[in-house]
């Protein structure tokens, strides 16, 4: 092929080139509209806190059936409104899912994190529909996460018997009917609401270690009874941009999600690896032990850290 050939069609290339370029100018693109991004790991539709499945479900979810009684789904505004047990019917604004414990069980923390409240409503007994429920065991603990996997996300744990949080905590006399006497103190939630109470009843009586921070696997509390059923029950309430439009009082992007289904879950130990976003069984579980003392119902922390 002449030059004079070869020229010609590298000129005809560039004028395609510029003529094409030239048209793509004149493309207006389709608009855009902004949406709100979620916080990194928390979808707005999945069975988890994570986007995917961990790479290895080794150890993931293996003690389920200790999961009991799920949370009211009309009171679930983040992910998956059902949970392990659909067809169990829980009571209208119930935020938590109970752990099936054996009453006086150690209960561990899920992940690091602050405790930044208690209430106590525990008494001798309850009646309810006519029933009598005794013991009623109602101690209520709540933290903030301290997890970077879980910014901001509120954990509440209650029917509780005793917790080495409350070092003046009294577990051996007499409290009459349920509700005749209310200790509260620090920030605490209730299925719509959250408050910061400095004191209710005579709560600084528990000396409360307000600001300890546990590590995910530490003893926070014991198992507590309701009558004969005993149980630990969990609620977490996670952060996220979108506003949750049952909070009458508080911070109104938390919002309650099903233990259950929402989170992954594995035994802790030591030298258990986590991966991103998965929770810790709140109990002893694969031979994973807490030190002797800390089965003692009376164990106490005794400053703050």
């Amino acid at each position: 092929m002449s030059k004079k050939a070869v020229y010609a069609i590298f000129a005809l290339i560039v004028v395609v080139l510029s003529v094409s370029a030239f048209a793509l100018t004149k493309i207006q693109p389709a608009a855009i509209t902004p949406s709100a991004t979620p916080i990194r790991g928390v979808p707005d539709t999945s069975a988890s806190a994570i986007t995917s499945p961990p790479l290895s479900m080794d150890g993931i979810n293996t003690h389920t059936k200790t999961f009991g009684t799920d949370a009211d789904p009309n009171m679930i505004t983040l992910g998956p409104k059902f949970g392990s047990h659909p067809g169990w019917p829980a009571y209208p604004t119930k935020i938590s899912m109970e752990f099936e414990l054996v009453n006086d069980t150690p209960i561990l923390a899920p992940i690091d994190m602050v405790f930044v409240g208690f209430s106590d409503t525990s008494a001798d007994y309850r009646i309810q529909d006519g029933l009598k429920q005794s013991p009623y065991n109602d101690l209520k603990l709540c933290f903030e996460s301290a997890s970077p996997d879980w910014p901001g996300m509120i954990v509440v744990v209650y029917h509780l018997l005793s917790s080495p949080l409350l070092p003046g905590q009294k577990i051996d006399y007499s409290r009459g009917e349920w509700l005749s006497i209310v200790q509260t103190q620090g920030h605490v939630f209730y299925s719509y609401d959250d408050y910061v109470i400095t004191e209710n009843g005579n709560a600084s009586s528990y000396n409360a270690l307000i600001g300890y921070t546990v590590k995910r696997g530490e003893l926070i509390g014991f198992a507590g009874c309701v009558g004969t059923h005993s149980m630990a029950a969990f609620c977490f309430k996670v952060s996220h941009t979108s506003e949750n439009p049952t909070v009458q009082k508080g911070n109104r992007y938390l919002h309650w999600v099903q233990p259950g289904a929402f989170f992954y879950w594995k035994c802790y130990s030591p030298e258990a690896n986590f991966p991103s976003g998965v929770l810790a069984y709140p109990f002893e579980c694969e031979g994973h032990q807490l030190p002797a003392e800390q089965h003692n119902i009376n164990f106490k922390y005794t400053s703050i850290k």
